[in-house]
């Protein structure tokens, strides 16, 4: 709703075929160039001269800013999407940054420009305001009634962020939204997701686990080997006696420098590789630890019987003592996608985990048409026609 929703679908096609693209420039105008360097290796004049060497730098430049724009543009409108779904389960209209400063772990300042330049790229419907002093992001109109579905009393926001009926101790509320002419519904089934782990994961979360982890493996197997060989090389580059022995050991060298030549490809391998796998097992590590927490989480969340858990009772389960830590490791899981159904919200001014929440954008129980365009309680389906009573009440 509050995303440009046509503009992220195009976004995120421009970037997978921008990182496809710069990845492949890359790769091949550093090869080209490594090659040149072994060859020539000390004959710079001939590498620079080389009718290749100018192309391939070029083709360097621009996939660096192929995979730059991509990964950016990435991170972007992910950070709008969470913005965007937290806006869509607030429930009363204002937001102050105070607010999103704790839940995202965030400066007040960051996250004031970060929307300000969502509002312009990726977002709208919200603006930003000023109450008693206070800066604070305003979303279009709101109308909200929540509810009980287990005994239908309606309640009041403040008692649906506690997760508790008051009149039959029941956890099954849910809440019906209407803001700008459109009509959704925001409910906790938290019984979907008793006893049930796999509730709050992904697909195939434990094959995921696994991969993770022989990834690791693989990634930290072949940085060994190239640190090795590089560094191996890097010794017998320098060895007269190895070289020596290199040259009459009867294999096809005639001469030190085709030896050195060889060892220097090795070198040059080991000296572009070996960071870039530095930089995969630190994001697969991150990834791994991500995937633990979600673990972790998964099995509390799986044995809570109300739709809302303060962060400081996770702490314990999760392996830390401190709350923003918590907080951050379950930010990270959730960012990652190892966790869902789940968002890190704060309500009566205490940092909670909503469980079981789905937001439902309603359509006709006659027809199935989307319901768009509702202004009062009573609306008239423009698929067909009918009259569907009681869709929102005001307050």
């Amino acid at each position: 709703m509050y995303l440009k929703e046509k503009l992220i679908r195009f976004l995120k096609i421009k970037n997978i075929i921008l990182l496809v693209a710069g990845i492949f420039l890359l790769f091949t105008s550093v090869w080209i160039i490594l090659s040149l360097m072994s060859t020539y290796w000390g004959d710079w004049e001939t590498v620079v001269n080389a009718k290749a060497t100018p192309e391939c730098i070029l083709y360097s430049i621009i996939g660096i800013i192929f995979i730059a724009d991509s990964v950016i543009s990435r991170i972007l409108t992910g950070k709008a999407s969470f913005y965007s779904s937290y806006f869509e389960g607030d429930l009363d209209g204002v937001i102050s940054y105070e607010e999103l400063s704790e839940v995202m772990l965030k400066s007040k300042s960051r996250i004031k420009f970060e929307l300000k330049l969502f509002r312009i790229l990726y977002m709208k419907k919200f603006d930003f305001s000023k109450e008693q002093g206070n800066e604070t992001i305003t979303l279009f109109s709101k109308k909200v009634l929540c509810e009980c579905k287990n005994c239908g009393a309606p309640i009041e926001k403040s008692i649906y962020f506690t997760g508790i009926c008051p009149y039959c101790k029941g956890s099954d509320l849910f809440a019906r939204v209407l803001t700008d002419n459109k009509f959704y519904s925001i409910s906790n089934d938290i019984s979907c997701g008793k006893n049930s782990p796999s509730y709050y994961t992904p697909k195939f979360f434990n094959g995921r686990k696994v991969l993770c982890i022989i990834n690791i493996c693989i990634i930290s197997f072949l940085l060994f080997i190239f640190l090795g060989v590089g560094l191996n090389s890097v010794a017998n580059y320098f060895d007269e006696e190895y070289l020596t022995n290199k040259l009459l050991s009867g294999e096809s060298y005639s001469s030190f420098e085709l030896i050195r030549g060889e060892l220097m490809d090795n070198i040059l391998l080991s000296a572009v590789f070996a960071p870039v796998l530095i930089i995969v097992l630190f994001f697969l590590i991150k990834r791994f630890l991500a995937i633990r927490t979600a673990d972790k989480c998964s099995y509390q969340f799986s044995q809570c019987n109300v739709p809302f858990l303060n962060i400081g009772n996770l702490s314990t389960s999760i392996g830390s003592h401190n709350s923003k830590h918590s907080l951050k490791s379950i930010l990270k899981a959730i960012n990652y996608r190892y966790l869902k159904n789940c968002s890190v919200e704060k309500h009566g001014g205490i940092l909670k985990i909503a469980l079981a929440k789905k937001i439902v954008k309603d359509i006709c129980p006659y027809c199935g048409g989307p319901i768009v365009g509702a202004v009062d309680e009573n609306y008239k389906c423009r698929f067909c026609g009918r009259m569907i009573m009681d869709v929102i009440k005001q307050n």
